[in-house]
């Protein structure tokens, strides 16, 4: 048993090391800021990990009893770990989102520390006070979950609903993983009650910080994020990366590559596809690129031949719906 919890710890720890390394380095490629919130978040659970496995190895040869198992160790140091986790995952959603609002930025992660500070240190230690403390990073994933379901239901654009919906798969993954979290922490904490079972202290040791589906829910982001980041080396190595990127043009630039090379787009195609997704018309295409309003509507004609849409309004729903 002791073995099979040591190999475990030590593949998601590696899982996440390993994130972390290939995300940067789509970072540095491609200059777009999500890579950077993704690998932070794969380095601060690393770090939680880290602390789990540190605190399981130095227990194994020390009596542990039933209050540890309600204890929270080292609060302070496992609330940070927890905000740096969270509050990346929502600076990638704001990200997407293209939020500046400071406030809104940083208001959650303020929330989530005031209220463990205030589960540590106003509540008396047992099982609800320790359930409470680690349910708190749920409500934080809840709102931003909510937030994303907010945005979409609100938005007006049916590009912008497009561009939202690639993403239903992982939003239905981790609204499924928050309940399943959420369900074995009561099971474990409060439904449970050890001293009526004959479990061996290590299991205990071994079960009091640890949640099996929330590590589960870290290897499928894992997954998504070495796609994405693979993906994006890939066709960095191909293309370089455009020196300024902002708003709307940051996500066009993200998914253009894919695109234009699924439908074989020349790069003169692809620059002009880039201005029609923005919404500019032939004419003003023609003055930016400094080309002749004819050359302009030669290439958009191509580009609406190889893609096999009729329109604009199409051809932009095709782009933001790959």
């Amino acid at each position: 048993m002791e073995l099979l919890f040591y190999f475990y710890t030590i593949l998601i720890m590696i899982v996440c090391i390993a994130v972390c390394a290939v995300d940067l380095s789509a970072f540095f490629a491609s200059h777009r800021r999500g890579f950077l919130f993704i690998a932070a978040f794969f380095a601060f659970y690393f770090c939680d990990l880290a602390l789990i496995f540190e605190f399981e190895y130095a227990g194994q040869n020390v009596p542990f009893s039933l209050e540890h198992f309600y204890a929270i160790n080292l609060p302070i140091v496992r609330t940070l770990l927890a905000v740096g986790s969270l509050e990346s995952l929502w600076l990638l959603v704001c990200d997407y989102f293209d939020v500046r609002n400071v406030a809104l930025l940083v208001s959650p992660a303020i929330m989530f520390v005031v209220a463990s500070a205030a589960v540590v240190w106003l509540m008396p230690e047992g099982p609800f006070t320790q359930w409470l403390f680690y349910t708190l990073r749920q409500f934080f994933l809840i709102w931003t979950v909510a937030y994303c379901a907010w945005r979409y239901l609100h938005a007006t654009d049916d590009v912008e609903r497009a561009r939202m919906w690639r993403h239903l798969t992982l939003f239905v993954i981790v609204c499924i993983f928050i309940v399943l979290i959420m369900v074995e922490d009561f099971l474990l904490i409060i439904a449970w009650t050890p001293e009526a079972a004959t479990t061996p202290n290590l299991l205990l040791l071994y079960l009091s910080e640890r949640n099996f589906s929330e590590n589960i829910l870290a290897v499928i982001f894992a997954v998504f994020a070495l796609r994405e980041a693979v993906e994006e080396l890939t066709l960095r190595f191909e293309r370089p990366p455009a020196s300024e990127e902002s708003g709307v043009s940051q996500h066009i630039e993200a998914l253009l590559p894919s695109f234009s090379k699924r439908y074989g787009l020349t790069p003169r195609e692809q620059e002009i596809l880039a201005l029609v997704l923005q919404g500019k018309d032939n004419q003003n295409i023609a003055n930016e690129l400094h080309l002749a309003l004819g050359t302009v509507k030669t290439h958009t004609h191509n580009i609406f031949r190889k893609t096999g849409q009729p329109s604009r309004t199409d051809l932009m729903r095709a782009f933001w719906g790959q």
